[in-house]
């Protein structure tokens, strides 16, 4: 796991999609890049497209399961029709998005979550 600094109140997980989560307390939590979790939902859900995957921590090094609620920001699928995913207790979870401000020419979407280890996808 690599620990990621926050810069501007976010933190860039520098995937595909140019995931960016934000409004997580970095006075209370670390956020992580994380692979195990990742290459699970690889295995189990091969036909979703998983570009991240991170966890977050307490300050105390404890997996946090659940925190306040915290927007994660990426490039938006090709597909016009496509469906994010967060995986957790080995099962893919749909969750909703909404449009979000273009970032270098590139359309965005932002989402809402309060899960502290999900690898993220989208479909298709």
């Amino acid at each position: 796991m690599a620990k990621i600094e926050p810069k501007n109140g976010k933190y860039k997980l520098d995937d595909s999609r140019d995931t960016e989560l934000e409004g997580i307390d970095d006075k209370k939590y670390d956020v992580f890049t994380e692979h195990t979790k990742w290459d699970e939902a690889k295995s189990k859900y091969g036909h979703i497209h998983w570009f991240a995957s991170y966890t977050i921590k307490d300050k105390h090094g404890n997996a946090v399961r659940e925190l306040p609620e915290y927007t994660i920001k990426l490039d938006k699928p090709d597909s016009e029709n496509f469906q994010l995913y967060y995986y957790l207790d080995e099962e893919a979870h749909p969750f909703s998005h909404e449009g979000a401000e273009d970032k270098a020419s590139k359309k965005r979407v932002k989402a809402r979550l309060s899960i502290g280890d999900p690898p993220t996808g989208h479909y298709p």
